[in-house]
């Protein structure tokens, strides 16, 4: 039985800090995020990325368990750490620890994952993603973008206008939308990041739902959600992400596919962590 999705990005090690209170450490990563998403929505899928010896064996046994994760290369060092701190005056420092998570688009991908109905890159530096998007010519692929890599949407327009041309479907926010297409509203974006060839563009809207355009609009809402369930909005769009292509990579309508995601993004809000498992 081949593969529906396949996975490629960083897992990570993630050091939630809050004003007055310890150190939380969690598992994390937007590639395990969004693959997490998939496999509990009922694809079949396959993780690509690297860690470090340091990366706890229980995390990586609770991915084995809904998840293939022969394309985990678990690598001497340190596993990508990001440090989460927010500060009484509601701003955020993200520091982040690269470890072997470097030339992420280099990482080996077992032959078996080669044949999967779709790829999936996650964010990862611009010309990394390039590299993974040139290995993979001829697949269905899609791609996120994560405001790390801001500063390289905002300048490297032609390098931005490449890979978009590479890919089948986009999951930026709105953001990273109007930063990449120059563009003044989210429909111009749309409409441009679709002229420089992606078949279809999903704009993630947070609280507010999606917008989809593959020549023309759809909107979708956000599933209704009680403000006393959210325990915590990290990977709410990645979960989205991994819904809609269990669906997408296997052909279901659009409808279908939005619906599945919606509902994995609501369930991740319930929890504390960005993975779904």
């Amino acid at each position: 039985m081949g593969f529906d999705l396949v996975v490629l990005g960083h897992v990570s090690i993630d050091h939630i800090r809050m004003p007055g209170k310890p150190e939380v450490i969690l598992p994390g990563g937007a590639a395990a995020a969004v693959a997490t998403s998939a496999a509990l929505a009922g694809a079949r899928v396959g993780l690509v990325t690297k860690v470090g010896e340091d990366f706890p064996r229980e995390w990586l046994e609770k991915l084995a368990s809904i998840l293939d994760v022969r394309g985990v290369h678990v690598l001497p060092g340190k596993t990508i750490h990001i440090y989460m701190i927010y500060h009484e005056d509601g701003s955020v420092d993200a520091p982040v620890e690269m470890g072997v998570a470097e030339k992420m688009g280099e990482t080996p991908i077992p032959g078996e994952y080669m044949g999967a109905k779709f790829f999936h890159i996650a964010p990862i530096p611009p010309e990394e993603q390039l590299k993974a998007l040139r290995r993979l010519e001829g697949k269905r692929i899609s791609i996120d973008f994560n405001p790390t890599y801001m500063e390289d949407y905002r300048r490297r327009t032609d390098l931005m206008r490449e890979i978009v041309s590479r890919v089948d479907v986009l999951f930026p926010n709105e953001r990273e939308a109007l930063t990449i297409a120059k563009a003044k509203t989210v429909e111009e974006a749309a409409r441009r990041l679709h002229e420089w060839g992606a078949k279809l563009v999903v704009i993630k809207r947070g609280g507010r739902g999606v917008l989809l355009y593959d020549g023309e609009f759809r909107e979708f809402a956000a599933l209704p959600i009680e403000e006393k369930e959210i325990i915590d909005p990290t990977g709410a769009g990645d979960a989205f992400a991994g819904g809609f292509l269990a669906r997408y990579s296997r052909g279901k309508p659009l409808e279908e596919c939005v619906r599945l995601g919606l509902e994995r993004a609501r369930e991740v809000l319930k929890k504390e962590g960005s993975w779904s498992v």
